[in-house]
């Protein structure tokens, strides 16, 4: 059953669908999704995923690249990296 759910997830359905079709909880469905590992959509990341970023831009990654190997995209790790006060680079790579 979770297997399922986590496959309609990850195809795009929304958790309240697949939730009432399986008549559970929206949230107990996240609950379960989030123990397998799926990481939800919208969801904002921990702090130890925003050090990470921090670590990895440090180190001269992109933020496309950063996102990509964490599952956030671009944008989400621009807000996280400056909401954690690190200076962003141009697109030449200088620190703006």
């Amino acid at each position: 059953m979770l297997g399922e759910a986590e496959r309609r997830y990850k195809d795009g359905e929304i958790l309240r669908a697949i939730a009432g079709d399986l008549g559970v909880s929206r949230q107990r469905l996240a609950v379960r999704l989030r123990e397998r590992g799926v990481r939800l959509r919208g969801e904002k990341p921990s702090s130890e995923q925003v050090r990470e970023m921090c670590l990895r831009y440090e180190q001269g990654e992109s933020l496309a690249t950063v996102g990509e190997r964490m599952g956030f995209n671009a944008s989400s790790v621009r807000v996280a990296l400056i909401a954690a006060g690190v200076k962003l680079r141009d697109t030449n790579g200088r620190v703006r």
